[in-house]
């Protein structure tokens, strides 16, 4: 029997799990770390420092529709080349900052450049070279990020400990994009009908080439038919709580864990744990939504995050720590590996990075939300109960939303 050969598919998958790990420190749980050493050292509120990511956050949900459309067109190669050149440069100037300003401008910036190119270039980039494999194929690059929670957050962690935060934004993120720039600019492709392939790795069929065909039997969706469609919006309200919901509680857990007596590498490892079940979870649920309707699990993963959310407030030792990791990091990785499946099994693959791109601004303004909520919420109350248990009641909200959005 002659070998299945290799299909190239499996590389990009490669640069799109690279591209998520080099955005580590531009999502919540990488900035967590950094929020109670930076607010001592420069006398900023919380507030202040989530509001940044906040900013960062709604910018990216602005220039969403825009992005979408260009990689689109002109694929992620350049897009993922300059977003890692752009991280490097902007956490580089995070590492050197003195004022309030500079930090909204430089940081804001940062997490502009993965809500609002990024992660849509890594989605759209797999999903034009997998349709039966899909869920698999992003359900591993989505572990990128997870991957980054579960190495770089302790060595972020280890650097502020030693010679301090700002260390530690320099080597990290400097180093996590520039990595990027160099893999997305030697191995990135378009389609793989560009190489004369066919998604999956599947061969032709009789009387017809690979060539520049996208016959691939999935109905090819215009971003402008989609919107006018009830499941694309029930799925926008979805996706938009559940990411409110997590963009505050992964913001602000190391805080909240800290609050109630956890020592600080106690929760930082917490943290780590978490990474390493949401690189499972995105494993996992990427295999299951293949079997299994993308609402159903959408609405399983609501559950999850809500579940958390209460969870978190019990826990008064380091022990407790862990199993509030294992099923918030499983719950993370089904809302990552979902919500990057689902537009494309919904519309298909051909304008899929506009169409997600048009869900942006809901889906990541409410991230920016979350974060900010979550911040504030603590000002005001000088607690963080209130708002975590909000955010537990709107992921709810979007597991019924989920379970509504019939194709």
């Amino acid at each position: 029997m002659t070998p299945r050969p290799f299909f190239y598919g499996w590389v990009i998958v490669g640069v799109g799990t690279l591209a998520m790990f080099a955005a580590t420190l531009t999502g919540g749980a990488g900035f967590s770390v950094f929020i109670q050493p930076m607010a001592t050292d420069l006398g900023w509120n919380r507030s202040v420092l989530a509001g940044a990511l906040s900013a960062g956050t709604v910018v990216g949900a602005i220039v969403a529709p825009l992005f979408g459309r260009l990689i689109d067109a002109y694929g992620a190669r350049l897009a993922l080349t300059l977003c890692g050149l752009g991280i490097a440069a902007t956490l580089a100037g995070v590492s050197g900052l003195q004022t309030e300003v500079q930090f909204f401008v430089l940081y804001g910036l940062a997490r502009a450049i993965d809500m609002g190119a990024l992660n849509i270039a890594v989605t759209t980039a797999v999903a034009n070279w997998f349709v039966r494999r899909r869920g698999r194929a992003l359900g591993i690059a989505m572990t990128g990020n997870a991957l980054g929670v579960m190495l770089l957050v302790p060595l972020a962690q280890w650097l502020i400990e030693g010679p301090g935060w700002r260390t530690a934004w320099l080597v990290v993120g400097v180093g996590s994009g520039l990595a990027l720039a160099v893999a997305a600019g030697l191995f990135l492709r378009r389609r793989p009908e560009d190489l004369g392939l066919r998604p999956d790795g599947d061969t032709a069929v009789a009387g017809e080439s690979a060539g520049r065909s996208l016959g691939d039997g999935e109905t090819a969706w215009t971003a402008s038919m989609a919107v006018r469609s009830r499941a694309f919006w029930l799925l926008v309200a979805a996706s938009a709580a559940t990411h409110l919901a997590v963009s505050g509680l992964t913001t602000h857990q190391v805080a909240v864990l800290i609050e109630q007596g956890i020592s600080p590498l106690a929760a930082a490892g917490g943290v780590s744990l978490y990474g390493f079940a949401w690189t499972v979870g995105s494993l996992v649920w990427g295999f299951v939504i293949e079997r299994l309707a993308a609402r159903r699990a959408l609405a399983l993963a609501g559950l999850l995050v809500a579940g958390c959310a209460v969870g978190i407030l019990w826990i008064r030792e380091p022990l407790w720590v862990v199993p509030y990791a294992l099923v918030y990091g499983l719950a993370n990785g089904a809302k990552e590996a979902l919500d990057a499946v689902v537009w494309a099994d919904y519309f298909g693959r051909h304008s899929v990075g506009a169409i997600r791109g048009l869900s942006r601004p809901v889906v990541v303004g409410s991230s920016a939300l979350g974060a900010f909520g979550g911040g504030l919420g603590y000002d005001l109350a000088g607690s963080y109960a209130p708002a975590v248990l909000a955010l537990g009641f709107i992921a709810l909200l979007g597991a019924a939303a989920a379970l509504a959005a019939r194709p």
